[in-house]
This record gives C-alpha cells, structure tokens and sequence, in this order.
C-alpha cells in the first residue's frame, strides 16, 4: 500500500525537498528540474490525496502558495533518512562492497543542488574510518578520489558509525562535534556548500545549534579553524 502513495518516480524527491521545510511551486520546480513539465503538478495531486502533502495560502491578497508536509508526510521522515543512509555509502566508501569499489568515481548530485548558486567547483577531504578520500565538486557532479585530497577547503573526519547514527536522527551535528566524534575545518560558507553538495539532509542540520543549523550564518568561524559546536 505504501508504493501506491510514494512509489513514483520523483515523489520522494518532493518529500525529501518539504522535510526541509515549506516550499513554493518555483521551488519544487528546481528539485524536480529532470521532470516533465507535467510531473510536479500530477505529484503533487497525488501526495496531497494521500494527505502526505498539504498547501497554505497567506491570507493577504496575493499571497503565494507553499506546500509543506501533513503529519502524515512528516512520518516518512525516518524512511527518507534509510534511504539517505543507504546511498550516501557508496558516497563515503562505508558500504559493504567498498572494498570492491572503485578509487575514482563519479556522483550525479543534482537531486540535492536545488539552485547551482549553492555550490562551487572546489575540493573537500573526509576521513571516515580513517580511510581518506577526496570529494570534488563540478557543477551537479562530485567525484570521490582515494586519497589525500588536494587543496580542500574543508576536511571532515568521523565515524561511519557516527555518520549513520547523524543520517538516522539520532543526535545532532552540534553534539558530535562537541563531544569530538566529528570534526569539521574550514569556513561555513564551504562548510554549508559542501552539506548541499553531499545531500546531507537540511532538517537534519536544522536540529542543531543555529551556528551549524543555519550553515552559513555561522559566519563568526574564522577561515581554516574548526567549526563551532554552539
């Protein structure tokens, strides 16, 4: 019964998009940018039918429209954070088959760059697990490369462990980061890139504190020192 409400293509995508909080038809638009024309507006007939999706109107004239998630919808809420999980594995070479994965591969991430404004063409370094590898973006695209990456303008290092426990809900970024489970170096405006790049949900940075919530109002971190945990 489940599939028969969010089993087609680009529905998840939608709901993905309102976890993070009401949006307009024009933002939709932009998640949803490889669709048909028609796509979005038949979705969004469908979600609103299951009563996953709902819409407001503001009450003055001429108020726009945004759509945002039923209670309903905001119960996916865990089921969209597996599937996060799950594919950010191959992402961070955390997989079962990593082993067996390629040193250089490349990602499609246009289904979390809403807006190509939000990203630049530059390199970050993670280490996860103590195993190091580059993550570089261009436009839509982010390639990961074992090994040192060059010139990062941000490195993260954590736990596989800690990583899935964050994708899951449990906890927030804040508290890893001030209990030294996750460390994050370089400014916020790379830092909130790289979060957009990599598709680390935005309602899951949003329980955290508002210096790393916010992702770029954080401002206050000088350039190349660790994040603030609040």
């Amino acid at each position: 019964m489940a599939l028969e409400d969010v089993g087609e293509r680009w529905t998840l995508h939608i709901v993905y998009a309102l976890l993070g909080g009401p949006k307009r038809y024009a933002d939709l638009r932009i998640f949803l940018a490889g669709a048909g024309s028609n796509v979005l507006s038949d979705r969004l007939r469908q979600l609103a039918d299951a009563q996953i999706v709902s819409r407001r109107t503001g009450d003055r004239p001429g108020s726009e429209t945004t759509y945002h998630l039923t209670e309903r919808g905001r119960a996916l809420a865990p089921v969209v954070e597996a599937l996060v999980r799950w594919g950010m594995a191959p992402l961070t070479l955390t997989g079962p088959t990593s082993g067996a994965a390629p040193d250089r591969e490349v990602f499609d991430q246009s289904w979390t760059i809403p807006d190509p404004a939000l990203v630049v063409d530059e390199t970050y370094q993670w280490t996860v697990d103590g195993v190091e590898f580059e993550l570089a973006v261009s436009g839509s695209s982010v390639t990961r490369t074992r090994g040192p990456a060059h010139a990062p303008v941000v490195t993260l290092t954590t736990t596989s462990a800690v990583f899935d426990s964050l994708l899951a809900g449990q906890g927030t970024l804040a508290d890893t980061i001030a209990a030294g489970d996750f460390e994050l170096t370089g400014p916020p405006e790379a830092i909130a890139r790289m979060f957009t790049a990599t598709g680390f949900p935005a309602h899951l940075l949003a329980r955290s504190s508002p210096a790393v919530g916010s992702r770029v109002e954080g401002a206050r971190s000088p350039e190349n020192e660790p994040f603030p945990a609040g």
